[in-house]
């Protein structure tokens, strides 16, 4: 397959480095990645400025970098730097978890769901890794693409959203999973000179399903999430439906 493979955090990051490794192995690759730190940044793209790119070296094979965001990254990927749209687009390896509402801010997610919007299916992978590890990941990625690519719909409405919540001596296994509800303390705190700085930690969500990808990243499970655009509230639109505004 032809893919494309961008991340948020970078076009040095190692999780970026370890997915490529596995899926040039047999595939024709190209790798478009941010050329700085992108995370939280969303489905945001470069309107307002220039964006312009730079042939860069990665272990022995070429990748190019984008002054721009993840989502960027995906769409002047395949408008501009690749010959022909990717069989399959695939953003991470993010190197923290991407659960629950989570998806709404990560730029790791996001660059996926841009590919559904370019008429492409797209996988995003997330892993909490603490070991500096990611090949584990990865290898399941390259082993498993061909499949998931295919079970996702035709109309590349749908991304999936792999999350990892632990190294693998301690995983027991993959599911596939609803997206939960996950929320955070969050402060600012200001550094002289600099400015505020948002931190945040996250805090337990009453009423999550079981089968969640919350419950279960915390229960050590791996997730496989299939999220697609769309803003609609079919239950309330249902109960309108025969009122006047």
């Amino acid at each position: 397959m032809k893919i494309l493979l961008v991340n948020d955090d970078g076009v040095y990051a190692p999780g970026l480095h370890a997915l490529a490794a596995a899926l040039e192995r047999d595939h024709e690759l190209w790798i478009v990645a941010p050329d700085r730190e992108q995370s939280g940044c969303s489905h945001s793209l470069t309107f307002h400025s220039a964006l312009n790119y730079q042939s860069v070296t990665l272990g022995g094979r070429k990748a190019f970098a984008l002054h721009g965001t993840p989502a960027d990254c995906v769409k002047f990927g395949i408008d501009v730097i690749m010959d022909g749209k990717p069989d399959v687009v695939v953003s991470g390896i993010n190197n923290t978890c991407n659960i629950g509402t989570d998806i709404v801010y990560s730029g790791t997610v996001n660059a996926a769901l841009e590919a559904c919007l370019l008429q492409v299916k797209a996988i995003a992978v997330s892993y909490e890794c603490t070991d500096g590890d990611y090949s584990h990941v990865a290898d399941f990625v390259a082993r498993k693409l061909e499949r998931l690519t295919a079970l996702l719909p035709d109309d590349c409405n749908t991304i999936f959203n792999i999350n990892v919540p632990c190294p693998q001596a301690q995983l027991k296994g993959y599911r596939f999973a609803r997206t939960g509800d996950r929320l955070f303390e969050d402060e600012y705190q200001y550094v002289p000179g600099k400015g505020y700085f948002i931190t945040g930690h996250p805090v337990a969500v009453d009423g999550n399903a079981l089968d969640s990808d919350v419950v279960l990243c915390e229960q050590g499970w791996a997730t496989i999430s299939p999220v697609k655009i769309s803003y609609n509230d079919a239950a309330l639109l249902a109960e309108l439906a025969e009122m006047q505004p």
